[in-house]
C-alpha cells in the first residue's frame, strides 16, 4: 500500500519546425577496401530548412565525397556501433565543409549493410 508506483509524467514531443529530414538520392553502394565485401548505405540528413536548397543543389558533390570516403574504409572501420558512429560524424563533417555551414544536425542510417 505504501509503495505506490510514482506516476510518470510524459512530456509531449516537441517538433522544431525549422528542422527537416532530407534523403540524399539512392543508396550508396561501394567496395570495402582490401576486402571482397561491399557496403550498402542509405541515409537521411537532419538539417535546418534554410540550407535545404543548398544541400539539394550540391547533392552530386556531397554524394561524390561520401562515396570516396566510403571506398577508403576497411571492414574494421565499418564494424560495430563505434564504426557506425564514427562514420556518421565523418559524413556530417563532409557535408558541413561542402556547404560551409554547421546547420547539418545529424545523419541517420536507414540501411547499413556490409556483406
Amino acid at each position: 500500500i505504501f509503495n505506490k508506483p510514482k506516476e510518470v509524467k510524459e512530456e509531449p514531443i516537441k517538433i522544431d519546425k525549422n528542422v527537416m529530414m532530407v534523403t540524399l538520392g539512392d543508396s550508396f553502394v561501394n567496395n570495402v577496401k582490401d576486402s571482397k565485401k561491399i557496403c550498402k548505405l542509405t541515409l537521411k540528413l537532419e538539417i535546418e530548412k534554410e540550407v535545404a536548397e543548398l544541400v539539394t543543389y550540391r547533392e552530386s558533390e556531397i554524394r561524390d565525397r561520401i562515396n570516396a570516403m566510403l571506398r577508403a574504409k576497411t571492414e574494421a572501420d565499418l564494424a560495430g556501433r563505434e564504426g557506425q558512429e564514427k562514420l556518421q560524424k565523418e559524413i556530417v563533417e563532409i557535408i558541413q565543409k561542402i556547404i560551409n555551414s554547421k546547420k547539418i544536425k545529424n545523419v541517420y542510417f536507414v540501411e547499413f549493410i556490409v556483406q
